[in-house]
């Protein structure tokens, strides 16, 4: 049976195969709620469910002629183990068949090619997590294994996680893709192709819309659109998504428009649904008499709020599968679960970053939902897609956002595991984590940067090395993961401030504060600060002119006395061993090749920040208490707690116990804040001693540790 739909909207090959990515369920959602007739495909993980499969590796293996490398040549030859062994593996790491990770584990299941190579101490890498654990890795290198024969074999483009992405990185011009699109299509391609075409023809498109949210999406997106002009010219393509947004603001190229009919900037539901109805276009580009014509409209937004919950119905949940990279259990969750993802807010609150695209819609405009909202979503995507695990994909999610949804979420007596990315503020007292680690967050990422209060300040971070210490201790005390990124390379950085970044976290690991970090490279692009104005930050700008096609990065030079691409390579190198468990103790600038300087900062950096008060022992008469632990039992001595976990039994004063009984229950109930003040009120009704003392006593600090919040 087949049906006629306004819309299909596609995630194009290639991302993470773990977990759906939204942009298309966002915008079903908001089309769907318009009475338009959309759909979505994420062709991304049909794709890689097609290439790793038997029948796919049979066609692959049947087509080689060959390689000079013996690693390709291994893989070739052991393609009898490859073929036998495939869909049982995938069909693991898709969570149907864990009792394979015994099979998976012995020596002689999987074919072994180069990747497995860099197992070092299998064992002390996983002997603590598990069999199934140890099977994913090993499932993972193997995957690796297979894509590394497809690159010589098939494409040189193909990836796990994404296609020809170096092709689509600062293009100036259209010249290399509409060079590489008028190749034939490899095998690859041709499977993708394969499973569009059969999607069109069960859905009977108007239109399609291509979400290319990265540039490794670019290439399978326009090599999607060539094939449908060819074989179904009368529906039209709209082309839309980050890449876009980011990259083709500036766009006078006419060349890519022989593939698609619109490019949309920024947010699509409402150029989408312009488009779809046959209305007036907002922020798109098209072809017009040969030249690129854009219609404007960047003041006019579907607020945030209406764009609605994400609909991922329609989308293939059982092909979705698991990648273990990595022991780190931080640095598991990008690829590891089926993550709900979702946003709480649009924007960026903060937004004065100078490396960041500020001046862009997705960063510079903020609106966010209010906390009964999000959690109303939360419960009908949980209802879609049957798991209870989310990512919110914000900016920086706001810490009062997210300290009234963990309320919310307590209040309703949900199960639910979440993590995001943040600013680490200081309103991220330690009560605050304990509160989000209740309400079921795991873990948190955030920026430390150049992890430098000079660099932080001028790039105007609003994020200090203390204030961050003091973040992180809660955050850890909390039993919440921690992932930092960082960033060397930024102008006026010199090499004693980049070793001592490097001290400022080792400092950190070793006080088990951040469970993994990233290095990335400063680049300056023309939506940021830095690109705008190029000489505050003391560089210059090699070239100025716009491109007709893609227009992101900034090339600029400034006087550097030390090789920046070295230092990251020992950045990385460090840090890295860092998450291994290793080489802790040895001095910073020793990871460093030739000469370079020792730390300047102190090795009690971080431990001396430790022992600050933190904000959730400074009393404040409009503090909201809550008591999200469970009811106490009255003894003859005082009162008895039974947890989960732990059990603990206090003396108190009698007049205390009345105190405390009549707190428990009205800081309990959610629905109604309960402030200091009042507390202090209710405290003079049993006592004429002053509430300030019984606040600061080891007996409050204990009851906190049972539950008694401070927020």
């Amino acid at each position: 049976m087949t049906e006629n739909t306004d819309i299909l909207l596609v995630t194009p090959p290639l991302v993470q195969p773990n977990t759906a990515y939204p942009a298309t369920a966002y915008l079903q959602g908001y089309l769907a709620d318009r009475g338009l007739r959309a759909r979505q495909m994420d062709l991304s993980i049909e794709l890689l469910a097609a290439v790793f499969s038997s029948d796919f590796l049979i066609e692959a293996f049947a087509g080689f002629t060959g390689s000079d490398d013996p690693a390709i040549e291994r893989t070739y030859r052991l393609r009898k183990s490859y073929i036998g062994t495939v869909d049982a593996v995938l069909r693991f790491l898709q969570g149907y068949d864990p009792t394979l990770a015994n099979l998976i584990c012995s020596a002689d299941f999987l074919p072994q090619g180069s990747r497995f190579e860099a197992i070092e101490d299998l064992d002390a890498a996983y002997g603590n997590m598990g069999l199934v654990d140890c099977a994913k890795y090993l499932a993972t290198l193997y995957l690796e294994d297979i894509a590394d024969f497809l690159r010589v074999a098939v494409s040189p483009h193909f990836g796990l996680a994404r296609y020809a992405e170096q092709i689509a990185l600062s293009l100036p011009d259209f010249t290399p893709l509409q060079a590489e699109l008028s190749r034939p299509a490899n095998l690859i391609e041709r499977r993708m192709l394969d499973l569009l075409a059969t999607e069109i023809e069960a859905v009977h498109p108007r239109f399609i819309g291509f979400s290319v949210p990265f540039p490794g999406n670019l290439l399978a997106a326009l090599r999607c659109a060539q094939f449908v002009k060819e074989r179904y010219p009368a529906i039209k393509i709209i082309l839309g998504g980050g890449y876009p947004s980011t990259e083709l603001r500036a766009l006078t190229d006419p060349a890519i428009f022989d593939f698609v009919d619109y490019i949309t900037l920024d947010d699509g539901e409402l150029p989408l649904e312009q488009l779809t109805r046959g209305e007036e276009p907002v922020r798109t580009f098209q072809r017009i008499e040969k030249k690129v014509v854009y219609s404007g409209g960047e003041d006019r937004h579907t607020p945030f709020r209406e764009a609605g919950c994400p609909d991922f119905s329609g989308l293939p949940l059982s092909n979705y599968f698991s990648l273990v990279d990595s022991s780190n259990p931080m640095q598991r969750l990008w690829g590891d679960g089926r993550w709900n993802k979702m946003a709480l807010a649009h924007g960026c609150y903060w937004a004065k970053c100078a490396f960041c695209d500020t001046s862009l819609d997705y960063i510079c405009r903020f609106e966010a939902l209010d906390a009964v909202t999000a959690v109303d979503f939360m419960e009908r995507i949980m209802t879609q897609t049957g798991q209870s695990g989310f990512h919110f994909v914000d900016e920086a999610a706001p810490p009062k956002l997210l300290k009234e949804i963990a309320l919310e979420i307590l209040r309703r007596g949900l199960r639910v595991s979440w993590w995001g990315n943040i600013r680490f503020e200081a309103a991220f007292t330690a009560d605050v984590c304990l509160l989000l680690a209740a309400s079921g967050c795991i873990a948190v990422s955030g920026g430390v940067e150049t992890a430098s209060d000079r660099l932080l300040e001028k790039m105007n971070k609003g994020v200090t090395i203390e204030q961050l210490t003091l973040v992180l201790r809660n955050f850890y005390y909390a039993g919440i993961l921690t992932h930092t990124y960082l960033m060397y390379g930024f102008p006026t950085q010199t090499l004693q401030e980049t070793v001592d970044a490097l001290e400022v976290v080792r400092l950190l690991f070793q006080a088990d504060l951040i469970g993994s970090a990233f290095w990335h490279r400063y680049a300056m692009t023309i939506h940021s600060p830095s690109g705008e104005h190029p000489e505050a930050f003391g560089v210059r700008v090699k070239k100025k002119n716009l491109h007709p096609f893609a227009n992101n990065e900034i090339h600029f030079a400034e006087d550097r006395l030390y090789n920046v691409a070295a230092a990251g390579e020992a950045l990385r190198r460090a840090t890295a061993s860092y998450m291994r468990g290793q080489g802790i103790q040895k001095p910073v600038h020793q990871w460093f090749e030739g000469k370079a300087p020792q730390t300047t900062h102190e090795a009690t950096l971080v431990t001396d920040r430790l022992i600050q008060p933190d904000g959730s022992r400074i009393y404040d008469d409009r503090a909201r208490l809550i008591w999200i632990g469970h009811p106490p039992h009255r003894t003859a001595e005082g009162l008895e707690w039974i947890g989960n976990a732990k059990e603990k039994a206090l003396k108190f004063k009698e007049f205390e116990v009345d105190f405390l009984m009549e707190l428990l229950p009205l800081a309990a109930d959610l629905s109604h804040p309960l402030r200091f003040s009042e507390v202090k009120s209710l405290y003079a009704q049993h006592t004429d001693e002053a509430f300030v003392v019984f606040y600061h006593s080891k007996k409050w600090d204990i009851l906190r540790s049972f539950g008694l919040l401070q927020i």
